[in-house]
């Protein structure tokens, strides 16, 4: 069986984990497509990697003129496509192609499937129904393709839930789990040097968090629970911030209006191979995320990577978290941070806590988010629709 990865421009090493157990599979050849404007560093990922250039692209577009100028005539939209002269060379002979939901590439592999044979599954996020309503390009999208594939892969069942809520036949969809690399993701010691690093007394609570620094993440929630928690007596613990994003700036200006630089620590980027020493440092993650009206937390691979190195989680009850984690966490209303706080505080207050969720998350990962059973979910997927 011959595999094709369009994954847009988001080709990264936490995406690529979930199929690179598919290697292993005797008879299969599988493939990603990384484009030349690709967001991430994909030096890890192992899969084999296609590289689509823009300078093909065009000599590819001028060679085929004809079709590459009906495909900008009748675009409704600007930049509908994703590499379309190249994917339409390159994709001969693949019985499965798997992208994104309601992207520029499912644009181009929906025009091309029936023309290359190939069989067209979406990986499925979208947690809100009818979001899509809300930019026209992506709600055309949306329209002008679904028919065209062949089968939905949802990262959860709350996604799921949408799909066919919005009139997706159940047959069609196959929940499968977003895997992780359980033996990088696993607990480890203390890395001690990381004290010293980020200037953080050895004896402090460390409350993690990683993520984008964006509103609808909630970051104005951590120093906000900060200054509760130091309010209501607790003294030794430290917020440690990797991530970066437009709410920096403001979330470090709080930070000084409540003085509480003491209690934040900020890592700058930590490579993906690298971030399990960050999880491992922590006692508690935390994801205060809450939703938005085209927003909310569509699955967390933060969650998943949390509970793989034994760690308890605190997080908002917003989207799919609370699938997710179960039992290997605590959640609190979205926007409270006052509950956030006392979320916190019950793991400082009662360290058993912390290994008691802190295993049920590591058993949580090794039985829902191993990336090597859940390739085997995915690759069942894929028999199954290269015989309808």
């Amino acid at each position: 069986m011959r595999v094709g990865i369009v994954w847009e421009n988001g080709v990264s090493k936490w995406m690529s984990q979930m199929f690179e157990p598919l290697i292993d599979i005797d008879g299969t050849d599988v493939n990603v497509f990384v484009g030349e404007r690709n967001k991430y560093d994909v030096s890890e990922v192992k899969l084999t990697k296609k590289m689509l250039t823009h300078r093909e692209e065009l000599l590819l577009g001028f060679s085929g003129l004809p079709y590459s100028l009906s495909r900008v005539i009748r675009a409704p939209f600007k930049r509908m496509d994703f590499y379309c002269n190249s994917l339409n060379r390159h994709l001969e002979n693949y019985d499965i192609v798997e992208c994104p939901d309601s992207s520029r590439s499912l644009y181009t592999l929906a025009n091309l499937k029936e023309k290359k044979g190939f069989k067209l599954i979406a990986s499925y996020a979208e947690n809100i129904p009818y979001r899509q309503i809300f930019d026209e390009k992506t709600n055309y999208i949306k329209h002008s393709t679904y028919e065209r594939i062949n089968h939905f892969i949802p990262w959860c069942d709350t996604i799921k839930k949408v799909l066919m809520l919005e009139g997706v036949p159940e047959k069609k969809i196959t929940t499968v789990y977003t895997g992780l690399d359980l033996n990088l993701f696993k607990p480890y010691e203390k890395d001690l040097e990381l004290f010293k690093k980020y200037n953080i007394d050895k004896d402090d609570f460390i409350i993690l968090y990683i993520g984008k620094l964006v509103s609808w993440k909630g970051v104005h929630m951590l120093p906000y629970a900060a200054k509760i928690l130091l309010s209501n007596g607790y003294k030794k613990f430290s917020f440690l911030i990797a991530g970066g994003g437009a709410q920096m700036d403001n979330l470090k200006k709080v930070i000084a209006e409540a003085k509480l630089e003491r209690h934040f620590r900020f890592t700058g980027f930590i490579p993906y191979m690298e971030i399990y020493k960050l999880y491992n440092f922590s006692d508690l993650f935390v994801c205060p995320s809450y939703p938005t009206m085209i927003w909310q937390e569509q699955f967390g691979m933060v969650l998943v990577e949390a509970m793989a190195c034994g760690k308890p989680i605190v997080a908002s009850a917003s989207g799919s978290i609370p699938e997710i984690i179960d039992d290997a966490g605590l959640t609190f209303t979205p926007g409270d941070f006052f509950g956030f706080a006392e979320k916190i505080s019950l793991f400082v207050d009662k360290r058993e806590l912390l290994n008691e969720l802190g295993q049920k998350g590591r058993r949580r990962a090794e039985n829902y988010f191993d990336a090597k059973k859940n390739a085997l979910k995915i690759y069942d997927v894929y028999k199954k629709v290269m015989k309808d």
